[in-house]
């Protein structure tokens, strides 16, 4: 009896011991400085790691004489970035890389803009379209480089073949897509970079039509509104500011954009579409100057941050973002 009773007190004991525990743990996970503390640690070291710490890498190599063959460094100072701004081939990488942004971003949303009103209608087909306008986004940036240069390779491409097949062209005036006329091999990199990337403000744009009430377009047909007015005063004020958005987010990738140039292009862009990132690689990998290499990509990151900052003063995200 003893020994029962023994045991049942042991076992309250043991109940309101682990209860206590659960109590005190409870309490401690509640206070906002420590989940603060549990959740941020985490994020923040992952990004010291990943980002920070070859930011900062980068950085110092960018001082330094650094050739690919030998581990050595050699301090120079500033005069990585003296000869990098006295340059007329940094100059002229910088132009193609405005062109490129510029051109690439207008026209994504442009398209993508389009695609979102066109699946924002009730069609037949509709769910058989959707999943292919979104293939080529899914597929990796780099398998869809090697996809396209594969159509477009001048003697034995897809894209030729199809128009010698139609009698659009000979055999003896193929279209060097890529290594031919600076013009159209940056016109045809555009329209690759449309066909994969366009999606991507489709589908911001989709989401937010969705949240347009039927209301307003109800009442607009009513008062004998047309299309195109229906668009102007209720379509465009509620989709702007993601367009907004999605015009710098894309203008900030597309600058700094390198896997599909180099891929499409076999590793051998001509000078109209060797931009900054481009550079920077061959600087660093065929020329085998990596001081000269981070020198570059610095300076690249430097120009990006300075348009982050001027947009995040000046155009106030927070509030683009809000909903109507």
């Amino acid at each position: 009896m003893a020994s029962a009773t023994k045991d049942g007190v042991a076992s309250v004991v043991s109940k309101v011991v682990g209860q206590s525990r659960r109590e005190r743990l409870e309490d401690y996970l509640s206070d906002r400085k420590v989940m603060a503390f549990i959740t941020v640690v985490p994020a923040t070291t992952m990004f010291a790691l990943i980002v920070a710490a070859p930011i900062v890498w980068s950085m110092a190599a960018s001082f330094h004489s650094i050739n690919a063959l030998s581990p050595q460094w050699e301090f120079v100072g500033v005069e990585n970035y003296v000869t990098l701004l006295s340059s007329d081939q940094f100059y002229a990488s910088f132009g193609y890389n405005l062109v490129w942004a510029a051109s690439t971003s207008i026209l994504n949303t442009v398209l993508g803009t389009g695609v979102a009103l066109l699946l924002n209608q009730n069609f037949r087909f509709k769910r058989v379209l959707t999943p292919v306008m979104l293939f080529p986004y899914l597929v990796p940036t780099a398998f869809f480089g090697y996809i396209v240069m594969w159509i477009t390779t001048q003697q034995w491409g897809l894209l030729n073949q199809l128009l010698m097949a139609f009698g659009i062209i000979s055999r003896e005036n193929v279209i060097a897509w890529f290594t031919g006329d600076p013009l159209t091999a940056l016109t045809t990199l555009v329209a690759v970079h449309n066909w994969k990337f366009s999606i991507f403000v489709a589908i911001l744009v989709y989401a937010k039509l969705q949240g347009i009430p039927d209301d307003l377009y109800e009442a607009a047909i009513m008062s004998g509104a047309t299309k195109y007015q229906q668009f102007r005063d209720i379509t465009l004020p509620y989709i702007k500011n993601v367009l907004f958005i999605t015009v710098l987010l894309r203008g900030l990738w597309n600058f700094n954009m390198f896997d599909l140039i180099w891929v499409a292009t076999n590793g051998n862009p001509i000078d109209s579409l060797v931009t900054l990132p481009v550079l920077a690689y061959k600087t660093g990998f065929q020329f085998q100057q990596l001081g000269m290499s981070n020198t570059i990509a610095t300076t690249l990151f430097i120009i990006l941050s300075i348009v982050g900052i001027i947009y995040f003063k000046t155009a106030k995200p927070s509030q683009e973002v809000r909903v109507e």
